[in-house]
């Protein structure tokens, strides 16, 4: 057994924790920055989470880094199909990887809430977040660029700044 001892100083406790500051800076650094994602894990349990009132909503949308106006654009009783098709198919897919399942609620009819987003990385206008309830709990949760060539993406997911 090798035994080495030392006499701290505050020399090297300096030394010690500017060494382990710019390992924890070097680390952050150089760790890639394209998408920052709230994991399905942690995420699951608070992503489908009751939501009765508009406020709880806006609050839910907001606690995933969403600015959005405070009253939905869209407020409507929308079916899910009892059979997915292609594109149904991929959504839950996107859903899924945020902890949610659109499977057991085939054939329910839900609300939708639709809001504008105040900003959207790289100043994209017109980007909506969407939220669809059962109950008041959320079944599925999106971002979304309405327009032929837009996007949609979950609300764990929030692009890097171009």
């Amino acid at each position: 057994m090798i035994v080495y001892a030392t006499k701290v100083t505050l020399k090297k406790t300096v030394i010690g924790l500017l060494a382990l500051a710019a390992v924890v800076w070097g680390i952050t650094a150089l760790a890639p920055r394209a998408v920052q994602t709230v994991s399905a894990e942690a995420g699951a349990a608070s992503l489908s989470q009751k939501l009765k009132t508009n406020g709880e909503r806006v609050d839910y949308l907001r606690a995933y880094g969403w600015e959005v106006q405070d009253t939905p654009t869209v407020e409507m009783e929308v079916q899910v199909p009892k059979k997915f098709d292609d594109a149904y198919t991929a959504y839950n897919q996107m859903q899924q990887k945020q902890g949610l399942d659109l499977e057991k609620y085939k054939g329910k009819r839900a609300m939708l809430y639709t809001y504008t987003l105040a900003s959207y990385p790289g100043g994209k206008e017109g980007v909506t977040a969407s939220l669809l309830l059962y109950k008041d709990k959320v079944i599925a949760a999106d971002i979304s660029a309405p327009e032929a060539d837009g996007f949609t993406h979950g609300i764990t997911e929030i692009p890097a700044e171009s």
